[in-house]
């Protein structure tokens, strides 16, 4: 694929090996650098450290309301390998796990805001990366041609109605025309680029707020920490809106009022100014890839306690009411929540 495709979700190289000290007697926590940027934060390291210790992690809070609607999109994956093993969709409860079928060998796929399509990155005949827009049983409904011929463009952050897709393009013959651009989600034509990054940096797209704006991640090689950026969803000057390093693209809320994104093995609920209102922090455990519930009243992410090796748990933004999804011994990341099947 020339270029490594960054597959939203992973847990840092750099942090995974710190993960792994931990479990030998090492260093089992971010330093002081992890804290620096929340000193005023409301933190919510009180609900979740309600839950069982280290002694018994496997077991989540007792649910402290009715089930949760919706359904759950997630992918295992080989850190070692940097491979996937599958996509699956589980209700919130963990009932009801499906395989979905992929139309390659990437995972990591989005829910389009009706539930009825999954768009997901796939390689394509010539090598570069494109887009397939499958249904939730795994039938490829269309994949995207590509414009030219050197350009890659995998899609998935789908507007909020459901018209456009964004996505991170770029072009290993000429790096000036990395960025990230947006299609016409019906057949991935009409394209418009929507961001240019400075030299040597790369923009990774994290998705539409319902108001007309875009959150986005600037930062330097694939992988790395950066800041969020905003701009607005038909182009224009992008702005810095949290300029601390995150390692999540982020993701608004439903009703547009926040942003969730994770650093350091902590989740961030962000507000629109910037400043963080939520901080949910789990004693050794790192967690990552937060998403948010189709009614905004729950976050869905992956907690990883031994290496590279997550679960998905669900909890509200303040880190109350958390219940355990999966319980296997598999990598699960890059979830996705969406609504229940049309």
């Amino acid at each position: 694929m020339g270029r490594t495709y960054r597959i939203r979700g992973l847990v840092p190289v750099a942090f995974l090996a710190m993960l792994l000290a931990g479990c030998s007697g090492g260093a089992g926590t971010p330093g002081p650098a992890a804290t620096s940027a929340s000193s005023d934060a409301p933190s919510a390291s009180t609900a979740l450290a309600a839950t069982p210790g280290p002694s018994a992690t496997l077991t989540a809070s007792p649910p402290a309301g009715p089930p949760l609607a919706g359904r759950l999109l997630f992918s295992r994956f080989i850190e070692a390998t940097h491979t996937f093993t599958g996509m699956f969709i589980v209700r919130p409860d963990g009932s009801g796990e499906t395989e979905v079928p992929l139309p390659g060998t990437d995972g990591g796929g989005r829910w389009s805001r009706s539930g009825k399509e999954i768009a997901i990155a796939t390689e394509l005949a010539d090598g570069r990366v494109g887009t397939a827009i499958i249904a939730a049983d795994g039938t490829v409904l269309r994949v995207f041609e590509l414009p030219d011929a050197t350009l890659n463009l995998p899609c998935g952050q789908w507007s909020p109605d459901d018209s456009r897709l964004a996505c991170q393009g770029w072009d290993d013959t000429d790096h000036a025309r990395d960025g990230i651009y947006t299609v016409r989600a019906s057949d991935g034509g009409d394209l418009r680029r929507l961001t240019t990054p400075p030299a040597g940096m790369l923009d990774e797209p994290g998705d539409y707020s319902p108001g007309g704006q875009f959150v986005f991640k600037r930062l330097v090689g694939n992988e790395a920490p950066g800041p969020l950026m905003l701009v607005d969803a038909s182009g224009g000057e992008p702005t810095t809106f949290y300029d601390q390093p995150v390692e999540d693209t982020g993701r608004f809320s439903p009703d547009g009022k926040s942003v969730v994104t994770s650093a350091n093995g902590r989740i961030l609920v962000l507000g629109l100014d910037g400043k963080i209102q939520f901080l949910l922090t789990d004693g050794q455990a790192y967690i990552f890839g937060p998403a948010w519930s189709p009614d905004g009243a729950h976050i869905a992410y992956s907690v990883s306690r031994t290496g590279p090796f997550a679960e998905i748990y669900t909890s509200r933004p303040d880190g109350n009411d958390r219940r355990r999804v999966t319980h296997t011994s598999a990598n699960e990341i890059t979830v996705d929540w969406g609504v229940d099947a049309p």
